[in-house]
């Protein structure tokens, strides 16, 4: 998460999204940037309204002030991204890691709730009479997310660099596979199609 509230926006860092390049790009015009832990990182926007907006709000940036910022990533990509992410060689023997599970086993897992990634429905969420995020850009379009950010900071738009990056899987899915995680997720899927 990187409040610019002084620009006009904040950035609410979604999960395999790229938000770590952008974050890296960007983080010199925060006033407040939270890395860790994870799930400070990974605010959503019902904490954010809950937690920092207030923090915000009292020194001296209103709610309606800024804008919040995500970025939202193609569910069954998303869900490919965790497979990939969970199998590198550090989280070998960890409870979450994914070596020698197939996607195909993963994603019935997700499907079934064993496994639980979360949802692009509920980060975007705000508390019941706040905004909503007013600017969901598509991962596949982080340019876009990047420019925008660039044009209210007055900078020039940078040079993402990867950082973060899943290792690389050749692991397809099944059709019948991708419709379940399709429905799963159909709500995502349609906020998704619905984002910039």
């Amino acid at each position: 998460m990187m409040a610019m509230p002084q620009d006009g926006f904040c950035f609410l860092a979604t999960t395999k999204t790229g938000s770590t390049s952008l974050e890296a790009a960007f983080q010199r015009h925060a006033q407040l940037l939270a890395r860790r832990p994870p799930r400070m990182k990974h605010m959503t926007a019902r904490t954010f309204d809950a937690v920092l907006a207030p923090v915000l709000e009292h020194y001296g940036h209103p709610r309606d002030s800024y804008e919040l910022l995500c970025v939202v990533r193609e569910p069954v990509d998303w869900v490919h991204s965790w497979w990939r992410y969970r199998a590198r060689p550090e989280a070998a023997g960890t409870p979450n890691s994914t070596a020698g599970v197939s996607f195909e086993a993963f994603a019935e897992r997700v499907v079934s709730g064993e496994v639980h990634l979360g949802s692009w429905v509920e980060f975007t969420r705000t508390l019941p009479g706040r905004p909503a995020v007013e600017r969901i850009y598509r991962y596949e379009n982080l340019d876009r997310a990047a420019a925008w950010m660039a044009g209210r900071l007055g900078v020039a738009v940078p040079q993402l660099p990867r950082v973060n990056v899943s290792p690389r899987s050749g692991s397809g899915i099944a059709t019948t596979t991708r419709a379940l995680l399709e429905q799963h997720f159909a709500d995502d899927v349609a906020l998704h199609d619905a984002a910039r």
